[in-house]
């Protein structure tokens, strides 16, 4: 089987690559599902405030990213440009994932001021390893059918990672019955777990020599902040021109405000509506389980028709299974779970395109302006990831202020709605809102190998005029 950055890669170097992902999400998955939970009902801070310091930390961590893109686009070593991050970053990350799960012995603001600092440790330790991981795919290979198969392996092993997350703690939450100590115990098991995968997917990924991979880089000198502005600028011009690439951007935005509530809010109404914590066990891995399994259909889809096509199909399971939610208040086991599967399978399909079609938006971008800068346009396309996720974070501190809901206390029938409708309805509007977006991005399998085919035939037409 050939290798190589333009065509297939080994499967070795597939799964070795896409297990990192399971790591990272390890730390992803426990902020995502758990800190704004742990916030709020362990550690006692009030909605509005949980709401700030989870923003305070997304935002730090969309500021990072594409400051870590442009220091990793201008990394030079004997291992690549990426790996090393994701050799060196890989400890931190499990130190600083256990301090924000620990309770410390501290009250009012100094607590808050811990949840904050512990909060923006881990996003900035995680991103020095994730956006280096993710920019791999475009250095590693330019086949987008291939981009297509590692995607769907990357969140297959993704899923498996979240799958071991959701089942960890509130499995530890119920042999301890101490929320404190289980929360703790179970980030020091994960992230012990994180760093041991994420040396295998060092230890089996490789990166192309920098002279047969692109024309040599000049490494800037200028200070990195500096750098950041002038890569934003540079970022928002690339926007403009880059109608895939501003396309995706638009919907991962809308995606990061609004279905995001979905999640955060379902171990709320698991307590205070179903009031049965038991089903988290079973519940909250039961979509990252589907993940898995339905992985290998929407790479399917995507190959068969388009990846546009296997979004938008997804996004009608999403629907349903949102709007379902909302009217029928699932109490009943098997109800609950049909809900939650279909749910799960829509879901799926948003997440495997969007990281299967970042990549060819790089190479839309050398094609279109000449430059690919893999990791600044990951850098940036997660900034505006997390900046979504930010304002979601504080969009939720308002409105479970604004509903009357305290922590630890019986909810009235009001406000389970209340939660009900958060959960359900703003997720139904994001999800129709990228409908909207998506229904025009222009990237199938035979524009994107006619622009491979323009690109390799100017660089044909540059290494001829440089013979001569």
């Amino acid at each position: 089987m050939p290798t190589g950055p333009g065509g297939s890669l080994t499967w070795p170097k597939r799964i070795g690559w896409a297990s990192g992902d399971a790591g990272i999400n390890f730390y992803w998955q426990g902020i995502g599902i758990f800190a704004y939970f742990f916030y709020t009902d362990v550690l006692g801070i009030s909605p509005m405030w949980a709401g700030i310091a989870f923003a305070a930390a997304s935002f730090w961590d969309a500021v990072s990213d594409p400051i870590m893109g442009a220091i990793a686009d201008r990394t030079r070593t004997r291992f690549g440009r990426f790996r090393p991050w994701i050799l060196f970053g890989s400890v931190p990350c499990a130190v600083a994932f256990a301090l924000m799960f620990w309770t410390p012995p501290l009250e009012g603001g100094w607590l808050v001021a811990y949840a904050i600092a512990s909060h923006i440790l881990l996003r900035t330790a995680l991103t020095a390893v994730s956006i280096p991981f993710s920019a791999l795919t475009a250095r590693m290979t330019q086949d987008t059918n291939e981009r297509g198969l590692i995607a769907m392996l990357r969140l297959m092993f993704a899923a498996s990672g979240a799958l071991a997350v959701s089942f960890t703690v509130p499995k530890l939450v119920e042999m301890f019955g101490d929320e404190q100590k289980a929360y703790f115990y179970a980030a020091c098991i994960l992230g012990a777990g994180a760093t041991a995968i994420l040396l295998i997917s060092f230890l089996s990924t490789s990166e192309p020599p920098e002279e047969i991979d692109s024309p040599p880089v000049t490494i800037d000198s200028k200070p990195i902040l500096q750098v950041f502005c002038t890569d934003l600028i540079d970022f928002w011009s690339t926007l403009r021109h880059n109608r895939p690439l501003a396309l995706l951007f638009a919907a991962i935005i809308l995606s990061g405000i609004t279905t995001a509530m979905n999640s955060k809010v379902l171990l709320y109404w698991i307590k205070y509506d179903l009031q049965d914590p038991s089903v988290m066990v079973w519940l909250l891995p039961l979509p990252a389980l589907c993940l898995v399994l339905l992985a290998p259909g929407w790479t399917w889809i995507a190959r068969k028709w388009s990846k546009r096509a296997a979004w938008l199909s997804g996004t009608l399971f999403s629907s349903a299974s949102l709007l379902l939610f909302y009217l029928l208040n699932p109490h009943d086991t098997p109800l609950l779970i049909v809900i939650t599967v279909v749910g799960a399978t829509g879901g799926s399909a948003g997440l495997i395109m969007f990281w299967s079609m970042l990549p060819d938006t790089v190479e839309y971008n050398e094609w279109f302006r000449g430059e690919r800068s893999e990791a600044k346009i990951f850098g940036f396309a997660t900034f505006g990831q997390k900046a979504a996720y930010a304002i979601n974070a504080l969009l939720l501190g308002q409105l479970m202020t604004s509903i009357g809901f305290v922590a630890d206390q019986p909810q009235s029938p009001e406000i389970l709605a209340n939660l009900r409708a958060i959960m359900c309805l703003i997720p139904l509007a994001g999800v129709l809102g990228t409908v909207a977006i998506m229904w025009r991005y222009p990237i199938d399998a035979q524009f994107h190998a006619r622009l491979r085919t323009d690109i390799a035939e100017r660089a044909k037409g540059r290494a001829n005029v440089a013979i001569v």
